[in-house]
């Protein structure tokens, strides 16, 4: 860690009046504090006044006038962080979509509706990519999904009468017989 300079030798190539002006021309707030505090070093205050009077911690006022002294000037603004890439590419993600809005037999598998753990290993073998449950629901949030939970069997209700109507039911309703009724599945939201 290198001791940072005070007085005319912090940022030789800047006066304090040249600072001073940057500093009232500043509309950034985080880019005026930090040219606040190197124009108290330029007046030859101690890392120590200056946190105290910024009201920010010594490490990391020492920080910013490290970084603009060594790097100039420019280092008053905070450099953008990309973040962690993408796992799927938005081709990948517009064929996912694609993919579950029909239903997971038309995909070739051997299940009614999407479920998360369904939709994460679908993704896993037909992508390559390992997802946290959470991240797939996060995923199918922002695809425009919506989480359903199937309704409960009532306790009341007549198994035989239900039974009953199965076998005489058309295709209709067949996907919602075949239904398992404790897991929740995935629909598209309707657009109207």
């Amino acid at each position: 860690m290198t001791h940072v300079q005070k007085g005319e030798d912090f940022l030789p190539k800047y006066t304090k009046e040249e600072l001073h002006d940057l500093y009232h021309k500043e509309e950034d707030p985080k880019a005026q504090i930090r040219l606040l505090a190197a124009l108290l070093r330029k007046e030859g205050m101690t890392l120590e006044e200056i946190s105290k009077k910024v009201k920010y911690p010594l490490t990391t006022v020492g920080d910013w006038l490290r970084r603009m002294h060594l790097e100039g000037i420019s280092r008053r603004y905070s450099i953008k962080q990309p973040g962690r890439p993408k796992r799927l590419t938005h081709e990948q993600e517009a064929e996912l979509d694609l993919f579950l809005s029909r239903s997971p037999q038309k995909a070739g598998l051997p299940f009614v509706l999407w479920t998360t753990k369904l939709v994460r290993t679908f993704i896993e073998q037909h992508y390559g990519v390992v997802y946290k449950t959470r991240q797939v629901r996060n995923l199918l949030d922002d695809l425009g999904f919506s989480c359903q939970k199937p309704r409960p069997a009532h306790r009341k209700a007549n198994k035989k009468l239900q039974e009953a109507f199965k076998k005489t039911s058309g295709k209709e309703f067949k996907p919602m017989l075949t239904m398992d009724m404790r897991s929740y599945f995935w629909t598209k939201a309707s657009s109207q």
